[in-house]
Formats: C-alpha cells, structure tokens, sequence
C-alpha cells in the first residue's frame, strides 16, 4: 500500500471524531447518572435501562459498517455526525423518561453507524506495519475524550447550571466536527468491494470474525458495566465527592490513551497480535474486580494497570484488516458486526451485573472482570494475523 502523507490527516480527523463524538458525548453521562434520573422522579434502577439503551441502538454498527463499504466513510461518519447532534439535543430537551429513553437510544443507533466507520478509515489509509499504531492513535483519542468528559462533566454540569445545558452545548460541538470532517475527509477507491448484502454475507462466512465478535461482546460488556457503575459505586459505597469519583475514573482512561499508543505499537513490532492481547485482556479484567477494593490513595493503582492494560482493545479492530477473506475492502462490515455485537453486550451485561451489585457491589464487580478476562482466553482461538504470520506466510508461498 501506498504510504500517502495524507494519512496524517485522516489520522487527526479519526482522533477528533473518536474524542468527542464516539467518546466524551458518549460516557459523559455515566457521571450525572443519578441526578439525570432522579429529575425525572426515578430511584438509581431507571439508569440501567437507560445506559444500556446506547448499547441497543449502537447494535445497527452491522448495518453501519457496510453502509460505508458501500457509500464511503466520508458521507457516512459525517452524517451520523450530525445525527448523533441531534439525538443529544433531543436529550436535552427530554419532557419525560420515555423521551429521554428514546433519545438515549437514537444516540446509539448514531454511534452505530459512526464507530466502524472511523477504523476503517484508518485502515484504508494506513500500510499494514503501522496499523497497530494508527488504530492504537486514534482509539487513545477516544479514551482521551471519555477521560476529559470524566473529569470536566462534574464541573461542566455546575457552571452550565444542569446536565441538560452542558447536553446541548455538547451537541452543537458534535455538529462543528462533523462538519469538519465532512469538508476535510477523502474516501479511497479499494479494491474487493461489493454490494451492502454482499459484504454482509462474505463477511459473516469467515470463522474467524465469529470468535472476534465474541470476544468484544464480552470486553465490551464487561468494560461498559463496570464503567457505568463505578462512579456511582465511589460515590455512594466509597463516601467520594462527585468530583474526585470523576477524577479516580479518569485515571482508567489517562492510563488506556498510554497504553494504546505503546502496546498496539509493541504489537507491530513483535509482529503477533494474539500474545500481546490475551494477557493484556486477563490482566484488565483482574483489574476491574480488584478496583472494587480499595479505598483512598490505593485506589489509583489498579485503575492505572486497568487502562493501561486495556491498551491492547486497538488490536480487536486491527486484525480484521489482516484477514486475507475481509481486508481493507470489507473492513467497515466486519468491525460493524465485532461491534454490534459488543454492543449486544454492553446491552446485556451492565443489566445483569447491575442485578448483582444490587445484591452486593463486590458480585458486579467480579462479573464484569470476569467477561473481560475471557474475552482475552477466547482471543487465543484465533489464526494470528500479525505481520510475522504474514511474512510466514508470504514466505511459504514463495
């Protein structure tokens, strides 16, 4: 593949767009859980549904990701843009639980079309020996922008006066950015392409993506619930003021932007995918659960080791771009399906480790830390994909 330097500049508008969009307009809302709900005359019960709502809509990532094989990236990111604008607008302006549900949802089915997309640009742009890195650039973006939103949304909330005016300004950032990126991206003819079912169904035929999706079901899930209780959890269970519980989270994403610009790139380098992600995985998971457990200072240590290790997540959307049956031309389908279902996951599992921690903290805790530990294990089942595999393989063709 060509080396273009316009891949730097993909590469920005992939980190914008994976900053606010896909992360801080996101997850911000995990930190006004309990007063979103209790303006609406709800207990804490009611953000279950809501938080996992996101997660529902965002499955259309299948439908989301072939949709940019078949019309580009371009027009397909900056629609969804401008769509998800709208979607938190209406939020903000939600007169009932039903409408904010609603609302909570149509984020979703934005962040689903807009997600797969962003990685496969990156993977249309960039030579094989630096897409570990690139992914890696672009999904610390996003860990970045969930981690500003964790530390400014308590703050953000009391000068804007509420959550619904810090929502509205938040939308209207979404709509500037996805104006940017409609003005500055450029598609790329690749070959291999094919019709939006076509693709669909090439895809859905390799074995290997199955296990992929199986694999970020679980991570996702796992990470989701977790994360969407945590600041709670420091809040109500810790005695933490809103705004430290903010910061102490935001150490997992500090830690997650380091990790996904060294490890993926480690990755490279070694050229294998499965030995660098199945212990960073166990490690993460592990984790999560420990987080559970201390109190005051201490508590910074495992939330830097669970961002940090969590760094090996950019490789899950780089191995489908390795795949010789998927590829660059089919890469948007195959991250949209890893994605739907991981948002079939991040549907499910915040749900039932809610109904645990319910019973006690500690039993959430331990289910999400379980599904992301084996996420990793199931990883190991794959063909690896890295470049010493295709060196290898190039090698026993010749």
């Amino acid at each position: 593949m060509e080396r273009s330097p316009y891949r730097w500049v993909v590469l920005a508008l992939a980190v914008a767009m994976q900053s606010v969009p896909a992360g801080m307009a996101w997850t911000h809302v995990a930190l006004v859980a309990a007063p979103l709900v209790e303006d609406f005359g709800r207990g804490f019960e009611a953000w279950g549904p809501l938080w996992s709502a996101i997660s529902l809509g965002a499955m259309f990532a299948l439908i989301g990701g072939a949709l940019g094989d078949r019309f580009g990236v371009r027009r397909v990111v900056g629609v969804a843009g401008l769509a998800m604008a709208v979607a938190l607008f209406a939020r903000s302006e939600a007169e009932s639980y039903p409408a904010l549900l609603a609302a909570m949802g149509a984020f979703g089915l934005c962040l689903g079309s807009l997600a797969p997309n962003l990685s496969k640009a990156v993977g249309m742009w960039f030579p094989p020996e630096e897409l570990g890195l690139a992914n890696g650039v672009a999904l610390g973006g996003n860990g970045a922008g969930v981690a500003l939103g964790a530390v400014l949304t308590p703050y953000w909330v009391a000068s804007a006066g509420g959550w619904r005016p810090m929502t509205a300004t938040l939308a209207v950032i979404v709509a500037l950015l996805s104006v940017i990126w409609l003005i500055g991206m450029r598609d790329r003819q690749l070959d291999g392409g094919a019709s939006l079912a076509a693709g669909v169904r090439r895809v859905a035929r390799v074995r290997d993506i199955w296990i992929l999706n199986t694999c970020y079901l679980l991570f996702l899930g796992g990470y989701l619930g977790a994360y969407g209780y945590a600041p709670t959890y420091f809040v109500q269970e810790q005695g933490l003021s809103p705004e430290r519980a903010g910061w102490m989270i935001s150490l997992v994403l500090w830690a997650f932007v380091a990790g996904a610009l060294l490890v993926p790139a480690a990755s490279d380098r070694i050229g294998l995918r499965r030995t660098v992600f199945a212990p960073g995985m166990v490690i993460t998971g592990s984790m999560v659960f420990l987080a559970a457990l201390p109190t005051g200072a201490l508590l910074a240590a495992p939330l830097l080791v669970w961002g940090l290790s969590a760094g090996v997540v950019p490789l899950l959307f780089v191995v489908p771009f390795e795949m010789p049956r998927v590829g660059p031309a089919l890469g948007g389908a195959a991250v949209g399906m890893a994605l739907t279902a991981g948002f079939l996951g991040g549907f499910a599992m915040p749900l039932l480790g809610l109904r645990l921690a319910a019973q006690s903290p500690l039993l959430g805790f331990a289910f999400w830390g379980a599904c992301i530990a084996s996420a990793g294990l199931l990883f190991l089942t794959l063909r690896e994909t890295g470049p010493r595999a295709h060196r290898a393989s190039a090698g026993g063709d010749a």
